[in-house]
């Protein structure tokens, strides 16, 4: 099922915000502030509203590994709706498509520093694995009655759908002042198929702080 949210306008989780004020309000052990150091919290929210209504929720973290290689994870929840998008020929009427997607993600990241002093440094390379489970309204039945915009037929029942996708891409990371940066990431899906809810390329724009 292709989603038409492949563009998310991304902004700071509230939760990861009351992460970062509770690390600061609690006293650090000793040791223990290198590592925070290293860490950033961030993720995105997505809206989209009209004839396509979609939710995007995305929270992450990631942690400098070594040098400028970086690794993350994060969770996704999506939900989504296509008025009027499959046609039931019993009811002679339109069925709205309405979904929900959830799973969980990891990246890895390699900034340009070590190479340019310079803005040149803050762009990065971006490897990711998603694993989402997707809640189809209908089942796919060659003999069913109710026919999406591709003539695939399917009837009445919810089934749930294994979705892998694997990007890759690059991005550039811009600094806000203090430890808070913005993120601007172009990424391919390399596993595009019929269910991915995302259309190649997928553009995401995200902000995030660093602990």
């Amino acid at each position: 099922m292709k989603h038409v949210m492949n563009i998310r306008i991304s902004l700071m989780i509230l939760f990861s915000m009351l992460c970062i004020f509770s690390f600061a309000q609690e006293p650090k052990k000793k040791g223990s502030g290198e590592f925070w150091h290293r860490v950033s919290v961030g993720g995105s929210l997505g809206l989209q509203l009209g004839d396509v209504t979609g939710i995007v929720v995305s929270p992450d973290v990631k942690v400098r590994i070594v040098s400028q290689f970086y690794g993350g994870l994060g969770f996704t929840y999506q939900y989504i709706r296509y008025k009027d998008y499959y046609y039931d020929t019993k009811a002679a009427d339109y069925v709205d498509f309405r979904s929900n997607a959830y799973g969980g993600r990891v990246f890895l990241r390699y900034y340009l520093r070590d190479l340019f002093d310079n803005f040149l440094g803050n762009i990065f390379a971006h490897a990711e694995y998603e694993y989402i489970d997707f809640v189809q309204p209908l089942s796919y039945d060659p003999a069913g009655s109710v026919i999406d915009p591709y003539n695939n037929k399917f009837s009445p029942k919810s089934e749930h759908l294994a979705i892998n996708s694997l990007f890759v891409g690059a991005g550039y990371s811009q600094p806000l002042g203090g430890r808070a940066f913005l993120d601007l990431l172009v990424l391919f899906n390399l596993n595009d198929t019929y269910n991915s809810p995302y259309s190649n390329p997928v553009i995401r724009i995200g902000f995030g702080v660093g602990l």
